[in-house]
């Protein structure tokens, strides 16, 4: 597994998305993180610059490998913050050892309730069409400029100005060259549809029945105009979780850490900084 690492103070621990690594999910975060806190960024196996074996990956499978993750690297007891997909595996670890966990922070995540239903997903879900749309995809972030990249995909989120913002030339490129590594297609593929398979969903993606047994401190983050999991589930979870505070950020869409990083490195740490 690949990871970053840098910064002096008490530790937290970052998980990115689905399809995402530290490196692209956390770029405007890390540093600004680490002036106070030993800050541990890693990339989930299939992602990022870390190994994209052939295995199941499914979500039993991503919470242990965060677990022995933390142990391999020295942490006994950590804040974790976590965004959509990382939201769901940090709350998978905070559930099943929840005295390793000092705080939880979690971000537009899954796991809190119904995702809307978004046409690209329901496709990439289905045989075929979901590996040619992988290979597209791929071959059109190498070939496309950046300039039609960000019209299209401000066009499908309906935020153009937050993705003029966020996907800045080389966040489009590392993106690209993530995609066309040998084994990450597989493995986002296989992620997904794990997901997705109603064994999973029966056996715990949802874990609004589970979140009174978290006692310790939660920050919920959500963008106001997130496509895929709406404000309504950070609110329905802080009404049930024992010690929670809910911040919406009333301009940003799935990922308030890159569209308002300032505001939203300020909340963590001053999060981090009050007393548990």
């Amino acid at each position: 597994m690949h990871y970053f690492e840098g910064g002096e103070g008490p530790p937290v621990v970052l998980v990115h998305g689905l399809g995402s690594s530290a490196g692209l999910e956390f770029r405007f975060n890390l540093e600004p993180l680490a002036e106070r806190h030993r800050v541990i960024a890693p990339d989930l196996p299939g992602f990022g610059q870390s190994d994209k074996p052939q295995l199941a990956y499914t979500m039993p499978f991503f919470v242990e490998t965060l677990g022995t993750f933390l142990e391999e690297v020295g942490i006994t007891r950590t804040a974790v913050l976590g965004i959509s997909f990382g939201g769901r595996v940090v709350l998978g670890h905070a559930l099943r050892q929840p005295e390793r966990v000092e705080k939880l922070i979690l971000v537009d995540s899954l796991g809190l309730g119904t995702p809307r239903r978004v046409v690209a997903y329901r496709l990439l879900l289905m045989r075929g069409i979901g590996e040619l749309m992988m290979t597209s995809t791929a071959t059109a972030l190498r070939r496309l400029s950046p300039t039609t990249v960000r019209r299209f995909w401000g066009w499908y989120l309906n935020r153009p100005q937050s993705v003029d913002h966020i996907l800045s030339d080389s966040r489009i490129a590392d993106h690209g060259r993530m995609m066309n590594a040998p084994g990450y297609q597989a493995a986002y593929l296989a992620t997904l549809r794990s997901l997705a398979a109603r064994s999973s969903l029966r056996d715990g993606v949802a874990l609004d029945r589970e979140l009174r047994q978290l006692s310790m401190p939660v920050l919920l983050v959500w963008g106001r105009h997130d496509h895929l999991f709406p404000p309504s589930h950070a609110l329905a979870a802080a009404a049930v979780l024992p010690n929670a505070r809910v911040e919406i950020f009333e301009e940003a869409g799935h990922t308030p850490q890159m569209e308002e990083p300032e505001r939203f490195n300020w909340l963590v740490l001053d999060f981090l900084a009050q007393a548990a």
